[in-house]
């Protein structure tokens, strides 16, 4: 017996080495697998969620906030999320490379595969209106977040500058005018008298539009074009709503 061998018994003996039971190992992987999906799964949600409140806006309107396109852009990012995205990606790395095999592969290799597997999966997502309802939630549930994201009701929520979107309450057709209550629940009469309307349906009760205009008053707007928002179909649900 060599002397490093004699010497690492004696260390053995003297520190009581104990070595780890199989379960232990087998414990850990498997821990480490449940959460390597479970960022990943998150990963799919944040990319999801930029996909939906990139799509809902509008990129056309930009001149009446006074911006440029480059200028648009940049304030309308959602950085929450590309954020979240990119640090459930990094969960995602180290997650894996404590598997028994993970440490075989290169950091690009598994960064670019987790990144591809989150962009599938937020694709699924927004497709089956799965973000939507996740971002419905977030508003309701966690106060300040509509001041995090910048989303379309942010966008659309500028009377000052000509810009107003909400819910469609009452509808006065002799008058053509209609009733309105905004994302802030605020109500307003809306003038629709010279309204352009774009979109293939005809003005509702309780249908969300935005307008282009004018404010005349507190409470009065003059709409020069009206967009119908199309709510996206939620394919699990079997309809649209």
């Amino acid at each position: 017996m060599t002397d490093i061998s004699k010497k690492t018994l004696e260390k053995i003996k003297k520190e009581q080495v104990h070595p780890k039971p199989r379960w232990y190992f087998l414990t850990r992987d498997y821990f480490f697998w449940i959460m390597f999906v479970t960022t990943t799964l998150l990963g799919g949600v944040a990319f999801g969620m930029i996909l939906f409140i990139t799509t809902n806006l509008d990129w056309d309107i930009y001149q009446y906030l006074g911006l440029s396109l480059p200028e648009a852009v940049v304030t309308s990012l959602p950085y929450l999320w590309i954020a979240l995205l990119v640090f459930f990606l990094f969960i995602t790395y180290y997650n894996f490379i404590h598997t028994r095999r993970g440490y075989r592969y290169r950091f690009v290799v598994i960064f670019l595969i987790s990144l591809l597997i989150s962009v599938l999966l937020g694709f699924g997502f927004f497709h089956y209106g799965w973000t939507e309802t996740v971002e419905r939630q977030l508003r309701a549930r966690i106060p300040g977040y509509q001041h995090m994201v910048y989303t379309g009701e942010n966008q659309w929520m500028q009377p000052e500058k000509g810009l107003l979107s909400g819910t469609i309450i009452d509808m006065n057709v002799e008058e053509k005018s209609l009733r309105l209550k905004d994302h802030h629940g605020k109500e307003w009469t809306i003038d629709i008298n010279n309204a352009m309307i774009r979109g293939n349906l005809s003005l509702a009760e309780n249908m969300e539009i935005r307008i282009i205009g004018q404010q005349l008053s507190e409470d009065i707007f003059e709409a020069n074009e009206i967009r119908i928002r199309m709510q996206r179909p939620h394919k699990g649900r079997g309809k649209k709503q």
